[in-house]
């Protein structure tokens, strides 16, 4: 009964619920839910301030370090250097083996493609260094570092081998090399035919969107890249020459990494928040080139550092302490470029002041019958505080006796005036860096066919003439280390080149990223972690 009145109020409620909506207007329709957008993640982009950009985004044609640092991050080598030991270990090569002194087998990693969606094999492999070695140097300023390819022999899609014009001990590190990315030959082979302009295809974590000459360099990730697509989306390569915008552009998040904080910003960017510094010690020397004699490219030169005395001089005048002074500790004293964990680096020539001995210089000056004649000293704004230290130089040179013209040069003038051309004058200022981990390069400048900036000659030289030829070829680790110590004490007692410092570098990063620095350098970003949502 109770159940039946229940429903009975129910029925009557509702029919009371009818009659009042009849007498009122109808409501406007509710509109249908809408169906909820999936949310979209955001893209990851990563901004890098550059103190420079390419010329080229073909890896063979520019050797310069920032285009290095670019073209590797497109392209992959068949051998690189391990990113936190930098020993040689196998890339896009799975391994390889030296069969004898001249060849070497090489298996190709599979499944590998390329950013156009080319397989990888053999092929790409023939058709990159081809291209190189059937140029020339005015196409490919690489050109003479890979002739010591003589053949390549395609056993199958997978495996290759590469004959070598001699024996060749430096075969890991030269095929790691600048120009060592291998590229896409359908795509390649097409582009050359056609005469259109070069556009970079390679299988690196990275891959080329779009290049604003001068001003910026956008990549973006492979999103099936062999090791794994990188924690970024894309990456901006931008061009801020000027130290000082670099660092506020790193301040206030318009960047996200920055090359070359120098130390009096260090405060300021590890303060601020979000931002820190890192530093890392490079494989660069920075150091003085003394011309000792004409050559190819100045057949009138003659100046005052042909005489030993005078370089001697220059040598004895040079405050080593005092330089790092100048860059707050920013490098290691060094008295060759031969650095370690190099084959061939000797501790008589690592973390050493050499002599700092003024008055003996003067004595020197004395001797030489030296009367004020004039040594111009080219240098460039390329480095850290290198103005600074170029200027520090000149005092200490001129506090001896010396008449120094000191012209520091913005960093394209310099190369194309005077470091590219050969046509330096008495001595020019500049750091060189061994990404090759080999000293096969460090000592290559002053082999007899190659020294058109030094003009070095004498018995000396025509000794360390033969020791570079013979360590060239030499399969004998032990044995060609000891041939390249006694190339570099050869260069000491001549001093065609004044050592400095081996130099420390730093980069300035947001704290989205988490990145360390590798030792060889290089700004390649397949390992970076985005750490904002940690």
């Amino acid at each position: 009964m109770r159940r039946a009145l229940g429903l009975l109020m129910t029925a009557g409620l509702l029919l009371l619920a009818l009659a009042l909506a009849a007498c009122v207007a109808p409501a406007a329709p509710e509109a249908a839910p809408m169906e909820e957008e999936p949310m979209m993640d955001e893209e990851i982009t990563l901004t890098i301030g550059m103190n420079e950009l390419v010329t080229s985004l073909d890896p063979p044609t520019d050797w310069a370090i920032a285009a290095t640092w670019i073209h590797t991050n497109m392209f992959d080598c068949l051998v690189w250097r391990n990113r936190e030991t930098a020993d040689f270990e196998p890339w896009l090569a799975e391994s390889y083996e030296n069969i004898d002194d001249t060849t070497w087998r090489l298996k190709l990693r599979e499944g590998v493609t390329f950013h156009n969606g080319e397989p990888f094999t053999a092929d790409a492999v023939v058709w990159t260094y081809s291209r190189i070695i059937e140029a020339s140097r005015d196409e490919f300023i690489t050109y003479n570092q890979w002739l010591f390819i003589d053949q390549m022999n395609v056993l199958d899609d997978y495996n290759i081998e590469i004959v070598t014009a001699t024996p060749e001990p430096a075969f890991l590190s030269k095929m790691a090399g600048t120009g060592c990315g291998i590229q896409a030959p359908e795509h390649g082979r097409a582009q050359a035919e056609s005469g259109a302009d070069y556009m970079p295809v390679g299988t690196g974590p990275l891959m080329f969107d779009s290049w604003i000459k001068d001003d910026s360099i956008t990549l973006r990730a492979n999103e099936n890249y062999w090791q794994g697509k990188p924690d970024v989306d894309v990456v901006i390569w931008r061009n801020i020459p000027e130290v000082s915008t670099r660092v506020a552009n790193l301040l206030t998040g318009d960047v996200d990494m920055i090359v070359a904080v120098p130390p009096q910003d260090w405060e300021r960017v590890n303060s601020n928040e979000g931002t820190n510094v890192v530093d890392f010690l490079t494989t660069r020397v920075m150091l003085l080139a003394l011309r000792v004699g004409p050559s190819s490219t100045m057949e009138d030169w003659s100046g005052p550092t042909a005489d030993r005395r005078i370089r001697e001089a220059i040598s004895l005048s040079i405050d080593r302490e005092a330089l790092l002074g100048l860059i707050d500790g920013m490098g290691v004293p060094v008295l060759s470029r031969v650095t370690p964990p190099t084959l061939g680096w000797d501790e008589q020539f690592i973390n050493q002041l050499g002599e700092y001995n003024p008055e003996r210089a003067k004595e020197l000056l004395a001797e030489a019958g030296y009367d004020g004649e004039e040594l111009t000293y080219h240098s460039s704004t390329r480095w850290l505080a290198q103005k600074e230290v170029s200027e520090a130089l000149e005092a200490m040179m001129e506090a001896v006796g010396l008449n120094v013209d000191l012209q520091v040069l913005d960093v394209t003038t310099f190369n194309e005036q005077v470091y590219r051309p050969n046509r330096n004058e008495e001595i020019y200022m500049t750091a060189l860096g061994n990404s090759f981990f080999d000293p096969w390069i460090t000592v290559l400048s002053e082999r007899s066919d190659r020294r058109e900036r030094s003009g070095w000659a004498g018995p000396n030289a025509d000794a360390a003439d033969e020791l570079i030829r013979a360590a060239a070829v030499n399969m004998d680790p032990e044995a060609r280390g000891q041939q390249y110590v006694q190339i570099q004490e050869l260069i000491a007692e001549d001093i065609p080149y004044v050592y400095l410092y081996q130099m420390r570098d730093t980069i300035g990063l947001s704290d989205k990223f988490a990145w360390d620095p590798p030792l060889d350098g290089f700004i390649w970003l397949g390992n970076i972690d985005y750490t904002a949502n940690n």
